[in-house]
């Protein structure tokens, strides 16, 4: 047993009067502890557990993340692309109609860092999963990852292969039955220091709060929002609020509704039908809108444009598309 890691347990632990936040400071320690497995289980769970319980600060989140990218693999050094992309949530309504969106960025001539895991038992249908049939397998190393930005604009890496650690902690959920900060942090990692960042997030508040957090790291610019499932996919729907941080300062852009319609669940999940929809063999509606102004989300935080110039060139892009090709093709 760690003593020097039970005096973090019981800073965050002694109750309503006697605990307090970890300052920046002391959040790095405790999590370079955690990942570098130099606590005992039933250490690491209670301290996921407590902050699971009363939520992390942004200091705290803060701290985690500059232990986690202190622990990256070296070799992430040589990726270069210019948005980062996490995707972590994994969709259980819609298929991850965001991941045509990220097609057409790569066809613009954007290169793109996709990353993420799976949680065992959850259920959801995962990035890794749906990019094969679109025509992008999961890098299997990063020497993989940089010939697949080279040859094809977008890369995907699983969290095994960034931040071994990270990876084993969103497993846990499996044993906690509860996710914990992992899933955050994951999402806020932006391995690579890619010029952008994009994050999705599902609960409400969370996007103020990585927004406190994208402030602290000014050298790159972040995108956040409440996301389809907490991926990042914009359902409009309903309008989206756009948390852009530039220069440490964070401006909030309304993406409005595009539709009034709701769309059912689509209980089949099948990753054909985004490949029918991209080849114009079928029509979708929840698929179109969310292709669109997924798009136009992330072309606003590249090429710092107003929300009605995004989805004009999203439009644009989505009909000079090359169909007859995978959305994926080198």
């Amino acid at each position: 047993m760690s003593q020097q890691f039970s005096e973090y347990i019981k800073i965050i632990g002694k109750g309503q009067k006697g605990s307090r936040s970890l300052t920046r400071e002391e959040a790095y320690h405790a999590m370079k502890m955690v990942l570098a497995d130099k606590v005992t289980g039933e250490q690491r769970g209670a301290f996921l557990m407590l902050l699971r319980t009363r939520e992390e600060t942004p200091e705290e989140v803060i701290g985690f993340i500059d232990a986690c990218r202190e622990l990256l693999a070296p070799d992430l050094s040589t990726l270069t692309p210019q948005i980062d992309i996490g995707c972590y949530a994994g969709k259980r309504r819609q298929l991850p109609w965001y991941l045509l969106a990220v097609a057409l960025l790569a066809r613009k001539g954007y290169t793109v860092m996709l990353h993420g895991a799976h949680e065992p038992g959850s259920g959801r249908l995962y990035a890794s999963k749906a990019l094969p049939l679109l025509g992008l397998p999961p890098a299997t190393d990063i020497p993989h990852a940089k010939s697949q930005l080279a040859q094809v604009g977008v890369t995907y890496l699983d969290l095994s292969h960034l931040l071994s650690p990270l990876n084993k902690l969103i497993k846990l959920r499996e044993f906690f039955g509860l996710r914990s900060c992992a899933n955050t942090l994951a999402r806020l990692l932006n391995p690579t220091l890619a010029k952008c960042c994009v994050q999705g997030v599902y609960h409400m508040h969370l996007d103020h709060k990585h927004c406190r957090v994208n402030e602290a790291f000014p050298e790159f610019d972040a995108l956040c929002f409440r996301g389809d499932g907490g991926d990042p996919e914009v359902n409009s729907e309903r309008d989206t609020e756009l948390f852009i941080t530039r220069s440490g300062q964070t401006q909030e852009i309304i993406l409005p509704a595009q539709t009034q319609k709701w769309a059912l669940k689509d209980t089949a999940m099948d990753v054909n039908d985004m490949l029918k929809f991209w080849r114009g063999e079928i029509q979708h509606a929840y698929g179109q809108q969310a292709v669109i102004a997924t798009l136009a989300s992330y072309l606003v935080l590249l090429e710092d444009i107003s929300v009605e110039r995004g989805i004009a060139l999203a439009l644009e892009l989505w009909n000079q598309r090359e169909a007859t090709q995978l959305p994926f093709s080198g």
